[in-house]
């Protein structure tokens, strides 16, 4: 079976300190998505359209939280294709920040809450 590389923060409360590597397809499929999440478009050489830039987005007028959540199913659909094995939920609710606008990004796995994103 196929390894990944381990990539959860150090911060995470569910963060294993023993493990370097894992094959479970969950784990792998978390890792892909905080990859979309957390890289802006052009970062990744032969990607040009990996990443859910949403640092941008939050510094631009005229998005909401339909557009995040639009783009981030897309890159989801386009980038995991073992995501097609479970159902994904996206929640994106905006509030207005005093710079710009905070999104609070909730991602679910089969009804399960599995990552929770803060964006300010």
């Amino acid at each position: 079976m196929l390894k990944e590389i381990y990539c959860r923060n150090y911060t995470d409360p569910y963060y294993n300190y023993n493990v370097l590597e894992t094959n479970d397809p969950l784990e792998a499929l978390l890792t892909k998505i905080r990859m979309i999440i957390f890289t802006n478009r052009g970062e990744v050489l032969g990607y040009p359209d990996l990443g859910l830039d949403l640092e941008t987005l939050l510094f631009e007028l005229d998005f909401n939280a339909y557009q995040i959540q639009n783009d981030l199913y897309t890159q989801i659909g386009k980038y995991c294709p073992d995501a097609t094995n479970y159902n994904i939920n996206v929640e994106v609710n905006l509030v207005p920040g005093t710079v710009r606008d905070i999104a609070y990004i909730d991602i679910y796995i089969d009804g399960t809450k599995y990552l929770g994103v803060v964006a300010k």
